[in-house]
């Protein structure tokens, strides 16, 4: 009996002729460092995992922005506690937002 890989999906990828692309199950999230300036002048730090990469919690938080909604992290941690939680933040006072894979003033991507 033949089995798959338990790191392997089949996606159908909508192609004629039964064209099938293999991807992994599960993608390997990184902690990324989100740093919010809000307009009083503090910055908020959250560590999330909910994202594959810089440029994906970028896309994310610019979206919240334009939509005028808040954003909804399953996986974060505020100001490096230990637990981790899911977090709602209400952007209508943020600033400016920083994203990164470490935590220093050079490192991120702003909006």
């Amino acid at each position: 009996m033949w089995r798959a890989a338990a790191y392997s999906v089949r996606r159908w990828a909508g192609a004629p002729y039964g064209f099938w692309r293999k991807e992994t199950a599960v993608p390997e999230n990184v902690a990324l460092i989100i740093r919010f300036h809000l307009m009083g002048g503090e910055d908020v730090s959250v560590i999330s995992g909910d994202f594959d990469g810089e440029p994906e919690a970028v896309a994310a938080i610019a979206r919240a922005v334009d939509e005028r909604r808040s954003l909804v992290l399953i996986r974060a941690r505020y100001d490096r506690e230990a637990d981790v939680n899911g977090i709602v933040i209400n952007l209508a006072n943020v600033v400016s937002a920083r994203v990164s894979k470490t935590d220093s003033a050079e490192a991120g991507q702003y909006l």
